[in-house]
């Protein structure tokens, strides 16, 4: 298989992994906005965490460092490979499609070369998205409870915009317009990473106290727009 994007050793969350390098990517996918400001604002939309989808740090080239004012370091970001290959599908241009098959052959070349590494990785993914639906039947069964004390009567629509406007907290926009924006059908949960998955868990967890305090939709809503954006303030420091 040609290379096409350098793959190199990173690690993350703990474990010794098959990383990109953000800058290069970059440069593959022929983004039409400078890298920092590119790469910030993908962290940010899509809710990629420091140390789970890549790490952070400080270039370490001599003519990158200086400029007005003192020692400034230019910021290099080393990405999974999901993160790259997520990064390449949102670009929606020929590029990106390139890219983004790249990477899935890379990842079959890998599960052939590296099967138990690979099933390591898989392991973290499954485990968070049974984590997640552990606490969706808890919160619906908050839910439910939650309104029966008030008098209402629970029907399968609530439950489902519970599930909707988490979804919109977390990917900040509805699920159907996140799954027509990438192409995608069926099950949103599938296709979430890791990381995602752990803050949906964080988010319905919150959700439950939240019911049991009889918030009402829109209060919830607010307040775990804000719990969310200090949890990932506080996973990234």
């Amino acid at each position: 298989m040609k290379e096409l994007i350098n793959l190199q050793l990173a690690e993350m969350a703990g474990n010794q992994i098959h990383a990109v390098d953000a800058r290069e990517l970059h440069t593959f996918l022929e983004v039409g906005r400078d890298f920092s400001t590119w790469v910030k604002d993908r962290v940010e939309q899509y809710g990629f965490v420091e140390n789970i989808d890549y790490i952070k740090f400080d270039s370490p080239k001599p003519g990158n460092q200086k400029q007005r004012g003192g020692d400034r370091r230019r910021q290099e970001y080393t990405l999974s490979i999901d993160m790259a290959k997520e990064l390449s599908m949102v670009e929606n241009n020929e590029q990106g499609r390139i890219a983004r098959r790249y990477f899935i052959d890379c990842e079959k070349c890998l599960i052939a070369i590296a099967p138990e590494q690979h099933q390591i990785s898989v392991n973290g993914w499954r485990k968070a998205r049974i984590e997640t639906r552990d606490y969706q039947k808890i919160m619906a069964a908050a839910l439910n409870l939650s309104r029966a004390r008030q008098g209402k009567y629970t029907k399968a629509t609530h439950y489902t915009n519970e599930a909707n406007m988490l979804y919109g907290v977390l990917l900040g926009t509805t699920a159907k317009k996140w799954m027509i924006s990438k192409g995608l059908t069926g099950e949103l949960r599938k296709y979430l990473t890791a990381a995602q998955l752990v803050n949906l868990a964080y988010l319905e967890r919150t959700n439950v106290a939240l019911i049991e305090l009889d918030m009402s939709y829109q209060q919830r809503k607010e307040k775990l727009t804000e719990l969310l954006n200090r949890h990932l303030l506080e996973m990234a420091s």
